[in-house]
């Protein structure tokens, strides 16, 4: 049997639509860029997505092209061909698969003799393969275990279930980590910052006209938005169109970027005194809210989710997001500055969700999850 000290081969895959590179990462990406880069055993993890030009650096990266995805759909093809792979190549001691409960299911189904473990970034009820209390139950048996990024996804997953269950045990949550490029407190400017897909459910749109309404009373102040729908330079759709127009009166004090990578969306975060993560819908955690708080921000976001999770008493949340509450909440933030300087302090110093903080748990949690399917003499 192997120990910590014997390292686990692991295999993590991403979700089929997910660019493992720098230019055009989306969040599960950059997560598991973090918790390899991050993770002591490094050396023995291996990341299979579907091929990139220029992945992520330092990082033992497989691109694959998905078997007859034109029959099997792009997720399936995959799959199929990650197993084809490792027949010929080698078995992992634990298959990590992130964000695709089918995926999952189909390994699982496929090679019995492998653990497999799940990580959740959104709702799994909405997902293929897990939208039935009969198919999360499934998966519940046949997984070494379940990893979600908030107590919110936990019980999303569990909805249904008999939370009181042994099995109910192998479900985890960890909550997603950023590496903070600070040591200490940046000087802040008077900007607000707004990074986020360009979707209603994100609620930028809201945001937008609930700044046009106030900023032009602070002069002082200027507005900016970063985001595209995917995550990548694309034409502008309609809710984009939206945004500017509502933003269009603010003239100089506003200004939109279209898509641009991490590394400016987290330079933009340390410049802005404000950064608002306004999520209308029940937003699994958000990402950029940790990156924000990462960066010393005045953070403004809602009550969603698992937001809460790693906002309270760390930013201003707004419990009923709309135009008129985001008014409000901004107001505050313009207007009291010892209130604003407060939560950039707060922020700042109060910083549990490091990256590698999050590698060394799931580290953990791999470890664990192995030690008990080969007790359970699944090797």
């Amino acid at each position: 049997m192997k120990t910590a000290d014997d390292s686990l081969n692991i295999d993590i895959l991403l979700p089929a639509k997910e660019a493992f590179s720098p230019a055009n990462a989306g969040a599960v990406a950059t997560v598991v860029n973090d918790l390899v880069t991050k993770s002591a055993r490094n050396d023995h993890i291996r990341v299979i997505g579907n091929d990139v030009d220029m992945p992520f650096p330092n990082v033992n990266f497989c691109g694959l092209k998905p078997k007859l995805a034109w029959f099997y759909g792009n997720n399936t093809g995959f799959v199929l061909a990650y197993l084809n792979q490792i027949k010929n190549y080698r078995a992992p001691d634990l298959v990590e698969v992130h964000g695709r409960c089918h995926v999952a299911a189909q390994i699982i189904k496929k090679r019995p003799d492998i653990p497999v473990s799940l990580y959740l970034h959104n709702d799994p009820r909405s997902m293929k393969g897990a939208k039935t209390i009969r198919e999360r139950q499934n998966l519940l048996t046949g997984l070494a275990q379940i990893i979600c990024v908030s107590n919110y996804i936990r019980g999303c997953f569990l909805d249904g279930l008999d939370t009181a269950s042994q099995l109910s045990t192998k479900i985890h949550v960890v909550q997603n980590g950023v590496k903070r490029r600070l040591k200490t407190p940046p000087q802040k400017e008077a900007i607000i910052f707004l990074a986020g897909r360009m979707v209603p459910e994100k609620g930028i749109l809201e945001c937008a006209q609930a700044l046009a309404d106030i900023l032009p009373s602070y002069p002082e102040w200027r507005l900016v938005i970063a985001g595209a729908r995917r995550f990548e330079q694309a034409t502008p759709n309609s809710y984009e169109t939206k945004v500017a127009k509502a933003i269009e009166p603010l003239g100089y004090q506003a200004e939109m970027t279209g898509f641009i990578p991490l590394d400016q969306v987290r330079d933009w975060q340390e410049r802005a005194a404000i950064a608002a993560c306004p999520s209308l819908w029940q937003e699994p955690l958000g990402k950029v809210v940790v990156e924000a708080l990462a960066a010393g921000c005045a953070v403004l976001t809602t009550r969603r989710g698992g937001i809460p999770e790693v906002a309270e008493g760390r930013a201003l949340i707004i419990d009923e997001p709309s135009v008129v509450t985001f008014r409000d909440g901004f107001a505050k933030l313009l207007k009291d500055d010892q209130f604003r300087h407060q939560l950039q302090s707060t922020a700042f110093a109060d910083f549990p969700f490091t990256s590698t903080a999050m590698a060394n748990k799931v580290d953990a949690l791999r470890q664990a999850a192995f030690d008990t399917a080969w007790h359970g003499h699944r090797r």
